[in-house]
């Protein structure tokens, strides 16, 4: 067959195939983009590309770069003149980045990241924008996913079993003993959680993304390390509501510095200065209540071990009770324990050893009797994911990033 007809007919079957999807994605809509496919495609593209003339960034950039990018598409009528793509020349010169490889002409080709690894133009999601508090996001990707399957397709590997800093997944999971409710809505309910948020769940973006309310959202860039949409002091020092202000977010501040759960919060975050990330982990703990991080990774944690007993621990006897084994603000915690807890009542003895559970992840096994936090099954039907509604995300093996569909 001629190779005329043979566009002709790609076309048509390509009009036919995103027809529905044109309700949902400016891309495809000849009102917001008239000059249709050519806008980012071309007879004969780069190698390896789906037929684009520069490098995936570049393209996009052509719309979503600065106004003067914007106003050069709608010189060449590529754009439609009250078109408003969002522009992210400003979000993208912020000193701290999402990882993107600017030479990629694929996003299976990409050695980190680029637009279409986390974006797809020709199908969008009308509900992967904002949606109304504790309810999860659709993925910006793939609107028939989770915002965070697509996260967790790069920052999610092995599960528990492993102990890389960039493997979010094994955090997250709700069969810990504690998780920000991500993957699933918590269990329980920390005292302080604001009362509308109460039995929700957070999304990735709530976190992570741009700083400026008024500016593009999504994690390309922030002013606020770890590319966090507000403050949040990873290092000990004074507590202010600016200070720790993305965990003011969801937290009430007067609850946490007066818990009841434990009394001691506001003199450790006051008087002493204690960062919230020197005792929680902000994603979840695969060990431990409370998202505790001691007896795991402590990149950001400016802990160690106590001295006495060379543990770096922390042992729940029940919310409100438990015991600490580290040296912290130059006191040796071997252990210091608080609410109903004693030492008699504590099992003198490592952390308990990781057990694998069918999903694929480590949980942790069965603690002393009494030491309610370190049981496994804690969070009770949370436990199965089919009770939630969804499988886990990974599998027993290695997992990989989403199949590009660009």
């Amino acid at each position: 067959m001629p190779r005329t007809p043979l566009i002709l007919l790609a076309a048509v079957a390509l009009a036919t195939a995103v027809r529905p999807a044109a309700a949902q994605t400016p891309h495809m809509d000849p009102s917001r983009v008239p000059g249709g496919c050519p806008a980012c495609h071309v007879g004969h593209g780069m190698p390896e590309s789906p037929m684009l003339p520069e490098p995936v960034e570049a393209v996009c950039l052509q719309c979503h770069g600065t106004l003067a990018d914007r106003n050069a598409m709608v010189t060449r009528d590529l754009l439609a003149g009250d078109a408003t793509p969002p522009l992210l020349s400003s979000v993208l010169s912020q000193p701290y980045l999402h990882p993107m490889e600017t030479t990629a002409t694929s996003a299976a080709l990409a050695s980190t990241a680029t637009c279409t690894s986390c974006h797809a133009p020709h199908r969008g999601s009308l509900d992967a924008g904002e949606v109304p508090r504790g309810t999860p996001k659709r993925s910006p990707r793939n609107p028939s996913r989770f915002e965070y399957e697509l996260c967790e397709s790069c920052h999610g590997s092995a599960g528990a079993t492993t102990q890389s800093v960039i493997d979010i997944s094994r955090l997250l999971y709700p069969g810990n003993p504690s998780y920000h409710p991500v993957e699933a809505p918590a269990a329980g309910s920390s005292p302080s959680v604001i009362e509308s948020l109460r039995g929700g769940q957070i999304n990735c973006t709530d976190c992570h993304g741009n700083a400026d309310p008024a500016g593009p959202r999504g994690p390309h860039g922030s002013p606020v390390q770890y590319i966090l949409r507000k403050s949040y002091v990873t290092t000990d020092g004074p507590e202010s509501e600016e200070a720790y202000a993305l965990c003011y977010t969801c937290h009430d501040r007067d609850k946490v510095l007066r818990s009841p759960s434990f009394p001691q919060h506001g003199e450790h975050i006051v008087e002493i200065g204690a960062s919230c990330a020197t005792c929680h982990n902000p994603h979840g703990s695969v060990i431990n209540r409370a998202l505790i991080r001691f007896g795991e990774e402590t990149i950001i944690s400016g802990v160690a071990p106590s001295p006495s007993t060379g543990r770096l621990a922390f042992e729940s006897t029940g919310p409100g009770s438990g015991a600490c084994y580290l040296i912290c603000h130059g006191k040796d915690h071997g252990p210091a324990t608080y609410g109903s807890a004693s030492l008699q009542r504590l099992h003198r003895r490592g952390l308990p050893a990781p057990v694998r559970v069918p999903s694929g992840r480590v949980r942790p096994s069965a603690g002393p009797p009494g030491v309610t936090g370190l049981h496994p099954g804690q969070n009770g039907a949370q436990d199965d994911p089919e009770t939630h509604g969804r499988s886990p995300v990974h599998g027993a093996g290695s997992v990989g990033r989403q199949a590009p569909q660009e």
